[in-house]
């Protein structure tokens, strides 16, 4: 159960005027944005941060920048030094009065040369991709017969099977989560019986021959073995002849290596409050991503949309009147050290925290917010956040849910949580597979989303702390909140 916060920020929101907002989308990357007349129905300083935010190429150029000048950002890795130094400038240049960086332990795991390919009794080559802190095969590789089942159900079943062969496991694409429960802990499932090598289909629905990597997790309770992602493609091809009696024989090459903790950094930016500073909104995304592609939905998106949000709010109104801090976070591809570490760091501060705020879906299309806090804490962000809808051409709603891997920790111990949610059928054609590229960013998409995080942080920073339609005392001399928490 979530540790019962000191209070409940919501408390403290009044519902304003709402917003209407028209919005028209322009048709094709390559046409010059429509100038659209926002209606500021009571609410001008919205109606500007929205039409400045729509019109504005500040995010697709600093995307630009991150995935093609900086590139790749596995932690450990040069790509990811790169990253936080232009996260820090990134920052002081768009006017941020505070920059720095915390440090976070965090693995550091090398994927060196790899490759496979099926010896007998038809030979042909394997697209693969290793697992993150997977270990290597050794200067010889291995070659084994393998043993293809759908799921650890199945490897159950077969177990006597496993010993000496190569586990692949080809589940049907139901969603993400089956998926990804095959690649974190497949390697040790085989391991327990025998296998000598795991391989695992690559958590998509569609593929064109790319391998999508992610982390898997070692239990100590069983030998550590290789493991690595095929394509749908190539699993599929091994699954087929293992059920024609043909007997698959691969020759597994991997160079991968762990190499214990190195010292990362989550690097933040701040703006301060002009009436309210000693109250925090933070937003953020993960800066870190995996060595192949250049991670431009996961999370070069998230990273760059919080940045852009925030700069909006500098230009356009001077001055939040809360504190808005924006978090670059590392570590969250291979284990989420960064949000934990920020808990860590911020555990005194929390009950300053408003709101916390993530953005790792990549840049589609928005759809409102998925938030994790108490009902009436839903109920009211979904009131507020309603002049934002029109933003979305989609099936806008705020609900309940879960709001992200980074903002997690401190979501769990009070933080109300909001996950940025946007039309993710495509998410996962890319995700953490070379076609994670910048060039399938939808600029005028990418500037819709930072209008809605923008209007977001500037609905709540400027919400009057403390009204008579709560019921409630200003919100640092009561610390009696029934309500808090969740």
């Amino acid at each position: 159960m979530a540790k019962q916060s000191k209070f409940s920020p919501w408390r403290y929101l009044v519902l304003g005027p709402l917003l209407a907002v028209v919005l028209t989308s322009c048709a094709g990357n390559q046409e010059p944005r429509t100038e659209v007349p926002i209606p500021d129905a009571g609410e001008p300083e919205l109606a500007r941060l929205i039409e400045a935010a729509l019109q504005d190429d500040y995010a697709y150029d600093k995307l630009a920048e991150l995935c093609e000048a900086v590139g790749s950002r596995l932690v450990g890795s040069a790509g990811m030094d790169r990253a936080m130094a232009w996260s820090a400038e990134s920052f002081r240049t768009a006017g941020f009065d505070s920059v720095w960086r915390e440090p976070v332990e965090a693995p550091y795991w090398t994927r060196g040369r790899e490759w496979a390919r099926c010896i007998g009794p038809v030979a042909f080559d394997l697209a693969i991709s290793g697992l993150g802190q997977s270990d290597g095969t050794g200067p010889d590789g291995i070659e084994a017969e393998i043993l293809a089942v759908r799921d650890m159900d199945e490897l159950e079943a077969r177990a006597a099977e496993a010993d000496g062969r190569i586990v692949l496991f080809n589940p049907s694409w139901e969603g993400y989560g089956k998926a990804a429960r095959h690649r974190v802990g497949g390697a040790s499932a085989a391991a327990r019986h025998g296998a000598v090598a795991c391989l695992v289909r690559s958590a998509t629905g569609h593929s064109l021959g790319a391998p999508h990597t992610g982390m898997m997790r070692y239990a100590e309770d069983a030998p550590r073995i290789p493991a690595a992602a095929l394509t749908v493609e190539d699993a599929d091809r091994l699954f087929r002849m293992c059920k024609r009696g043909l007997q698959p024989r691969v020759h597994l090459f991997m160079e991968a290596e762990n190499h214990g903790m190195t010292t990362s950094y989550n690097v933040i930016g701040e703006i301060r409050g002009s009436r309210w500073p000693e109250q925090i909104i933070l937003a953020g995304g993960h800066l870190d991503s995996w060595d192949v592609g250049t991670g431009a939905q996961d999370d070069g998106a998230g990273v760059v949309l919080t940045l852009a949000a925030a700069r909006q709010l500098l230009q356009q109104g001077g001055r939040p009147s809360r504190t808005i801090r924006i978090v670059h976070f590392t570590s969250e591809e291979l284990g989420g050290h960064g949000g934990r570490a920020y808990l860590e760091t911020h555990r005194d501060e929390l009950d300053r925290h408003v709101l916390a705020l993530e953005s790792d879906s990549g840049s589609y299309t928005p759809l409102g917010f998925s938030v994790d806090a108490d009902s009436t804490t839903v109920a009211r962000l979904a009131e507020l956040a309603r002049p934002l809808a029109w933003l979305s051409p989609g099936d806008w709603q705020v609900r309940r849910g879960g709001s992200g891997v980074d903002i997690g920790p401190i979501v769990r111990e009070g933080v109300p949580g909001v996950g940025h949610r946007v039309e993710h059928s495509r998410y996962f054609d890319v995700h953490h597979s070379r076609a994670d590229t910048f060039e399938k960013i939808d600029p005028e998409i990418l500037a819709r989303n930072v209008a809605v995080i923008a209007g977001l942080i500037h609905i709540v920073a400027e919400q009057p702390p403390g009204a008579p339609a709560t019921g409630v005392a200003e919100r640092f001399t009561n610390d009696s909140h029934p309500d808090g928490g969740h």
